[in-house]
Formats: structure tokens, sequence, C-alpha cells
């Protein structure tokens, strides 16, 4: 954890009492886990509000470069997938933060059993993922509020999200939050229990898994296209969903053993 973050963390009280609830004690990690608002809060917004703003910016070049109406370039928008992959990653980081910094503290400092410790986890990575995704939400909102920008710019108002349908959207964006926040607390269960090898092991493993998969649809003839041709986004969401399911059922398993002083 960073300097400033054990000074907030300090706050929190340093072992359980002995009548405490569980549930109070899973909802001290939820707290736990919020000590770095700038980190869990913030920043999202900031990246989010940033890649806006480029869009906005390619959307006035192309306009001022292009022969293309702004009704024309505003329909190619409709395209635009920054939404989706411009912060997967830095929501993996979040996850794996949120193991490889707060677990040691947890246990070692505040009494938090493993379990405790891990079911807070499970409950902030919804919470994270339900705020995440309001926020998204919020500047879909914003955006067809604006007539996208005040340039026809569209970043939130795609068909990768929904085309412009706030319940997909907020069920899109929930699903891939919840699947990167899990996979990335995953991955720092298992860096935590087996160092960096461990989470080479763990990739190739999945890569593995991933590749057998695709290998046994292949060979079933499997009409993928056409099962994904409706209700996509729903589809997707519930394999997201499947996915961080499976996640947080690994990390559990993972850091039952997982040694505190690493």
């Amino acid at each position: 954890m960073s300097t400033a973050t054990l000074s907030h963390a300090a706050d929190l009280p340093a072992t359980s009492a002995p009548g405490e609830s569980g549930m109070h004690r899973v909802l001290r990690i939820v707290r736990l886990h919020y000590v770095d608002r700038m980190q869990m809060i913030w920043v999202p917004v900031i990246m989010l509000a940033s890649v806006a703003a480029v869009c906005v910016i390619i959307m006035v070049v192309l306009q001022a470069l292009t022969p293309a109406t702004g009704e024309q370039l505003s329909e190619g928008f409709r395209y635009n997938q920054a939404a989706l992959w411009s912060w997967p990653g830095f929501i993996v980081t979040i996850g794996v933060y949120a193991y490889a910094r707060t677990m040691p503290f947890a246990i070692g400092m505040m009494g938090s059993t493993r379990r405790h410790y891990w079911a807070g986890t499970a409950l902030w990575i919804l919470v994270q993922s339900a705020y995440l995704a309001a926020l998204v939400g919020v500047f879909l909102l914003l955006e067809q509020a604006t007539d996208h920008w005040f340039t026809g710019t569209r970043m939130f108002d795609v068909y990768a999200l929904g085309d412009g349908h706030l319940g997909l959207t907020l069920l899109l964006s929930f699903a891939i939050a919840a699947a990167c926040l899990s996979v990335g607390a995953g991955l720092a269960a298992v860096y935590l229990r087996w160092g960096q090898y461990g989470v080479m092991a763990g990739i190739a493993a999945l890569l593995v898994i991933i590749l057998g998969a695709l290998a046994l649809v292949l060979a079933s003839e499997l009409d993928v296209a056409t099962f994904f041709a409706t209700n996509l986004i729903q589809k997707a969401s519930a394999l997201l969903l499947v996915i961080a399911a499976l996640a947080t059922a690994v990390s559990w398993a993972v850091m039952r053993r997982v040694p505190v002083g690493r």
C-alpha cells in the first residue's frame, strides 16, 4: 500500500472487536478498499472524460479535413469502441491492487480472517462494478443531452454499448467491470501465493483452457455466430459474469493458503 493509503487505513480499527458480527467485518473490508478514493472514485471519471475529449477532438479534426457531413461522421462514430477498450486494463489493475495492497494489512493489522477478507472483497467488486456501470450510464445520458457533446461525437451512444439503450449499457458495463476486477483479484491472489512464476503459469493455463474451449466449440460444429446474432449484449454480459464468478471462486481457493507476509 502507498504511504497515503496507509495513513488513511490507520483510521480503521486495528483489530476486530470480540462481539463484532461477521457482516460488520465484511463491511470493514469494503471500507478498506475505498481508502484510496482517488484511485477508486475519481480516476475512472478522469479517464472516461479524457477519452471522450479525445474523441471530440478527432471529430472536430475530421469535420475540418474531410468532405463528409457532420451527420455522416456522427453516424460513423456509432461504431466507436473507445468506451469498451479504453479502461479494462485499468480496471484489472484495480482488482490486482485490491488483494496485493490490502490483504496483508487486513489480515495482519486489522485481525480479519481470510474468509471475511474474501467476502468483503467480493462485495466490494459488486459495489465497484455498479459504480463504474453507473458512471458510464451518466456519461451516456450527458452525451445524449448535449447532442453528442455538441459536435455529433459518439462514444457511449454506440452500437457496442447498446446503441443508446441505457439498460443495455448499464448491464454490459457492469459485466465488464465485474469480470475485470475479479480476474485482477484472482491474479493477485495467485501472485501472493506463488509469486511471479505462479502468475505466468496461471496465464499459460488460462490460455490452454481458452484454446481448449474453442477447439471443443469448433469440433462440435456449434453455430456460434447464429447464437450471438440475437441479444448479443445480454449473452456477452452473461458470459462475462460467469467469468467473474469463476475468477472469484479461484481467488478463494488460492488465498486460503496465501502467506500474510508476502
